[in-house]
């Protein structure tokens, strides 16, 4: 077995004052380096990190478009053309504030505001009622014609009053 001593010589071993100045000089390269918060140190990591986000959610949102874009297109077209009027609908009440009777108005003209109110009403009771009563996939010939026909007389209905100047716009 080989000893280190055959080796090397006291000589070769540097003393201990060579030793400590090489430790200072390795404990001043690898002083760890006091990170700043707002500071990046890799800039590149960062910059293809928050692209690649910006990529993925980008498809996330197109993929979530074009899914709901295909299911609402799967969708039989009485379902889709009911859908609609209830949209219209919708959007039409939405838009114009509830019905309102002015205080000018002569009587005759007050009971016809709630003669239209009541008819609307109405209106809305049959509609709803009509759809509880049928499955909301499969709408026969008969109740798509029945329901176009009271979309029709509520939409009628709100714009007579529109243009009678019932409904302040």
């Amino acid at each position: 077995m080989t000893k280190p001593e055959d080796f090397y010589t006291s000589d070769d071993s540097p003393g201990r004052r060579a030793r400590s100045g090489m430790w200072r000089g390795i404990q001043r390269h690898t002083a760890p380096l006091q990170a700043n918060k707002w500071f990046v140190s890799d800039r590149r990591s960062f910059v293809l990190g928050m692209a690649t986000t910006v990529v993925i959610g980008l498809a996330l949102v197109g993929t979530w478009t074009l899914t709901r874009q295909a299911f609402e297109n799967a969708q039989p077209q009485p379902l889709r053309l009911e859908r609609a009027y209830i949209s219209a609908i919708n959007e039409f009440e939405h838009v114009l504030p509830f019905v309102t009777a002015k205080v000018s108005q002569t009587p005759q003209s007050k009971e016809e505001l709630t003669q239209r109110a009541q008819q609307l009403s109405l209106i809305d009771a049959a509609i709803s009622q009509l759809r509880l009563q049928t499955n909301v996939i499969d709408l026969s010939p008969l109740i798509r014609e029945r329901l176009r026909q009271l979309y029709a007389m509520k939409l009628q209905i709100l714009q007579q009053m529109i243009e009678r100047g019932e409904i302040d716009l």
